[in-house]
């Protein structure tokens, strides 16, 4: 989109045009509606989860591959990668992952998979969190609404991958 003349836009930042008023607005309502979702979301699953976010988030992750390595569950979860190697020696006393054979030839990374016992304890917390996304966003949305909104965060997402590699 061509910059208006006459300086409408407010001043140029290092990496362009910085945001019009009308856009700041926007913002502050998707900043503030995001965290009134967030904390509503995490305020309900937490009551009934014996796991913190982070422990279940990892958990998720893994329950949807065969196995990951520790770096890829790092990179699933937006977790740093040192905290994602306590998670799972966590885990692996607690019997909810176990490490498995390397699937490439470096044996230097290490592989974890789910293990019954994780998925019992899982699959609560995906119950409820199932439950709340109904009552905090579908049922809030039109189906239309509701597509819309996970495409366009899944198109922003891959974008900024993109552009992070």
């Amino acid at each position: 989109m061509a910059e208006p003349e006459g300086g409408d836009f407010a001043e140029r930042g290092a990496d362009g045009p910085a945001l019009t008023p009308e856009q700041q607005k926007l913002w502050q309502q998707f900043v503030s509606g995001g965290w009134m979702m967030y904390r509503a979301f995490f305020r309900e699953i937490d009551r009934a989860a014996p796991l913190t976010s982070a422990d279940w988030r990892l958990l998720e992750v893994l329950a949807s591959a065969p196995q990951l390595r520790i770096s890829d569950l790092a990179d699933a979860t937006q977790i740093g990668l040192s905290t994602v190697s306590r998670q799972v020696s966590r885990f692996l006393e607690r019997g909810y992952v176990v490490r498995a054979e390397a699937v490439e030839d470096d044996a230097r990374q290490k592989w974890v998979q789910i293990t019954d016992e994780g998925m019992e304890a899982l699959k609560p917390i995906l119950d409820t969190r199932d439950r709340a996304v109904r009552r905090l966003v579908v049922d809030q949305l039109t189906p239309e609404e509701f597509e819309q909104l996970c495409t366009l965060f899944g198109n922003l997402g891959a974008r900024i991958a993109e552009t992070e590699d």
